[in-house]
């Protein structure tokens, strides 16, 4: 894969809203991305997000100010965008565990779910930045629907910031560890042992069936029979005539 796409492919926004006292600034950036560039896998997988990922939002109080972090919507922009790029077709499923029926056949179902999301303030660091931590566990399903698998990765992303109440530091410290954890799946997803056997023969899934081979049938040879009539009859041995002496 091209790893120089992975600074891009996770810059997406995110909506960050921060509530300080009673005063709320909202912040909303728009997704103005190309197609990333890497190379497809010739597979076909399902993806699978819940209510609770694609509406995803960390609440908590720090220092007197609360803050209020939109996730879900741009994690289901980004991991569009990344499984797009990832594999040549991409089928969004209502349920990972009732696939078998779906034609042409899934190689498996990625089910992704928010397991942390954390950040420390530059009052909580000495060097006086944001430090996000997103951490995602991704669930494989097989094409029939049975749980194969699952896997954590970890993304990080720092900001420098001189106010807790500045958003922006924030929110571009997010985006990073978006970015972070998005490389490692499009980097370590595809050399799990378990994912590595459901893709051995990908290609097939999309290839015509194969046609029918008739074995060739055995021809047993018809001896010829030569008429009667042209066999020769056979020969007439004439005995040795006997000579007499006189």
């Amino acid at each position: 894969m091209n790893r120089n796409m992975f600074p891009q492919l996770f810059a997406l926004p995110i909506a960050l809203a921060l509530f300080a006292g009673c005063t709320a600034t909202r912040l909303s950036a728009q997704a103005q991305l190309p197609p990333p560039l890497v190379d497809r896998l010739p597979a076909r997988v399902g993806v699978y997000y819940s209510k609770e990922f694609r509406e995803y939002v960390h609440k908590e109080t720090r220092s007197e100010i609360e803050y209020e972090i939109t996730l879900g919507p741009a994690h289901v922009q980004n991991l569009d965008w990344l499984l797009k790029a990832m594999f040549a077709d991409v089928v969004p499923v209502e349920d990972p565990t009732h696939v078998a029926s779906i034609q042409p056949p899934l190689v498996m179902v990625l089910e992704p779910r928010f397991e942390e999301y954390s950040f420390l303030t530059p009052k909580d660091v000495a060097g006086e930045a944001f430090i996000v931590t997103i951490r995602y566990l991704l669930t494989v399903y097989d094409g029939s629907g049975a749980r194969v698998d699952a896997f954590t990765f970890t993304g990080y992303g720092r900001e420098k910031a001189h106010t807790l109440a500045s958003k922006e530091p924030l929110q571009i410290a997010t985006q990073r560890a978006m970015r972070d954890a998005g490389a490692k799946v499009a980097v370590e997803f595809t050399d799990q042992e378990s994912v590595r056997l459901l893709l051995r023969n990908p290609g097939e899934l999309f290839a015509a069936p194969p046609a029918t081979t008739v074995p060739p049938s055995t021809v047993v040879p018809t001896p010829t029979t030569v008429p009667p009539s042209t066999v020769a009859p056979p020969a007439t041995i004439v005995p040795p005539s006997s000579t007499g002496g006189g």
